[in-house]
């Protein structure tokens, strides 16, 4: 079986079979290849292989992107991202980077670079700012521990 879930929560966002077909025939799951622009020319197609290099530099640290992966191939990466910030979504893999160090590999960090400036508008480019700001902060956790209360012993017992 091939689990994904959430690095932030934990919560199963998928599961499915393994395959037989997998890397090294290990029975894992084959990677999903990232589709090929419709024109590597432009600046869409650009951003696409651009996208598709960051996720072969992700997988060499071991961690599979696959939403981001599909995603892409049916929206186009200029969509995918466009989708995920309006969506208010970050990508399970942004934090998991962040925390080691490699916040150059985050499509938040790609997005700002200026060479993308007619892809994405100033208020998308600050949004994925703020977004690659956030990932490296862990949540907020009470301080203290929560003690049991125990009940009032009754006489007579």
């Amino acid at each position: 079986m091939t689990l994904t879930y959430c690095g932030r929560c934990g919560w199963t966002l998928h599961l499915a079979p393994a395959r037989a077909d997998g890397p090294a025939g290990h029975g894992l799951a084959a990677y999903e290849q990232v589709a090929a622009p419709a024109d590597e020319q432009t600046l869409e197609g650009q951003f696409q292989l651009r996208c598709r290099e960051l996720i072969g530099e992700i997988r060499s640290l071991g961690f599979d992107p696959n939403v981001w992966v599909a995603m892409i191939n049916s929206l186009g990466a200029a969509g995918a991202a466009k989708k995920l910030l309006a969506d208010h979504h970050m990508l399970v893999v942004t934090p998991w980077l962040v925390r080691r160090g490699r916040p150059e590999l985050t499509l938040e960090h790609e997005i700002g670079q200026p060479r993308w400036s007619g892809l994405f508008t100033g208020e998308e480019r600050a949004e994925a700012a703020r977004r690659q700001a956030r990932a490296g902060k862990t949540p907020h956790r009470r301080r203290g521990r929560l003690r049991a209360r125990r009940a009032p012993r009754r006489s007579g017992f």
